[in-house]
């Protein structure tokens, strides 16, 4: 019989389908979300489970020992860069739980995904709990940061993956794969049945962005060269602006970036009379006139940008691979498909995570890119799995 593993916060079965498909068996599975459960029950068959793992029941810690592997993708939008990055986010709790449940069921090996902020000074008292308690506990700990597209997955996803055995530390000898880019990736996906396009408005300012959107561009105000589509290039959403004005706002866009004073992010409002003294005398009627327009705006003794977008209708490139796939992949305000004015379908987005189009979703639209967003991609699951196997035999 294969090797068994216990999934925790098994989402819809990102982690736990790359186990299966290494050749190892879900014995059993826990979420919270019932949709997620639904969904691996539904992929799986009937071993997933809904529980607040805050509070597992006896008969989960019981699963957990009988068991050769726990796996988990614990939550992560505490740690996450793309969310608030607030290392008092109560989910944060959910990292810490795991790794006090192993060592409360001691599986034999224990394995944990989850994002690179986890490494950073604010999360480091929860990176450095985790691998504490499972060193305390006899695990020999080994963790490396590892980059999806090495391994077959066509978006740039980094993650931190951590590997707890009870009999030597992990090697991380993962087998990588050619990379792929998102045209790989979306090969043929307008004969699967529940790919669904649902495209902008062309009433809609959405759509009107959109046309002015390249592949490869996004919405930016906070940056300059060819990437950047900058609100005054949109006239029609935004409104007219001079060539004077235009050259203006270029320059409070370079200016913000030369002197940093705050220490959060990436650039700060401009002084007044250091932009005066760029501009020259016609600074005042400029500022004036670009506040009435709705583009610029007074801090005390600063001008700001009013809109300061940095990566709003981000335009996928065909050649390139995806950015991360996270819960906002549908909305084109975001993501915009390289050639059409729409957002990404769910089987798209599914797609690019790795799942099979025979893997389907159970919910609304809405619940499904949360579980696709938040899932492990399975082929990444695939190669944690397939080395552990070969490192000790398993499966």
């Amino acid at each position: 019989m294969p090797a068994s593993f216990v999934s925790l916060y098994s989402g819809c079965g990102g982690l736990d389908l790359g186990f299966r498909d290494a050749g190892f068996r879900c014995a059993a599975a826990f979420d919270h979300d019932k949709y997620a459960v639904a969904t691996h029950k539904q992929n799986f068959g009937g071993e997933a489970h809904c529980v607040d793992l805050s509070v597992p029941p006896s008969e989960t810690i019981e699963l957990i020992r009988c068991n050769d592997i726990l796996i988990a993708g614990p939550p992560c939008q505490g740690f996450s860069t793309a969310g608030n990055n607030n290392p008092s986010d109560k989910r944060n709790n959910h990292l810490i739980n795991v790794a006090q449940l192993a060592s409360r069921a001691k599986p034999r090996i224990v394995v944990i995904e989850n994002v690179r902020g986890l490494l950073s000074k604010h999360n480091s008292q929860h990176f450095e709990n985790v691998t504490q308690t499972l060193a305390g506990s006899g695990y020999h700990v080994s963790w490396k940061l590892l980059s999806a597209s090495e391994y077959g997955i066509p978006q740039k996803r980094i993650r931190i993956v951590i590997v707890a055995s009870l009999d030597e530390p992990f090697r991380f000898e993962l087998q990588s794969c050619a990379p792929r880019n998102l045209r790989d990736a979306l090969h043929g996906v307008d004969e699967v049945p529940d790919h669904r396009e649902s495209f902008l408005r062309e009433d809609s300012d959405g759509y009107r962005i959109a046309t002015r959107i390249k592949s490869g561009q996004k919405l930016s105000n906070v940056r300059k060269g060819d990437a950047a589509v900058h609100t005054w290039d949109i006239p029609e959403v935004f409104g007219e602006v001079s060539p004077e004005e235009a050259t203006f706002l270029n320059l409070i866009v370079r200016l913000r970036r030369q002197q940093r004073r705050r220490k959060n992010g990436d650039a700060d409002p401009v002084p007044l009379t250091e932009l005066t003294a760029a501009a020259g005398p016609g600074a005042p009627n400029l500022i004036h006139n670009l506040e009435e327009k709705g583009y610029l705006k007074h801090l005390g003794e600063f001008i700001d940008l009013r809109n300061t977008f940095n990566g709003k209708y981000r335009r996928l490139s065909w050649e390139n691979p995806s950015p991360t796939v996270d819960t906002r992949f549908g909305q084109p305000r975001y993501f915009l498909h390289p050639d059409k004015h729409r957002g990404f379908s769910a089987r798209e987005a599914a797609r690019i995570q790795t799942f099979p189009d025979k893997f389907s979703f159970v919910g609304s639209e809405t619940a499904v890119f949360r579980m696709i967003g938040n899932a492990v991609p399975p082929m990444f699951g695939r190669a944690i799995a397939s080395a552990i196997r070969d490192q000790w035999g398993l499966a």
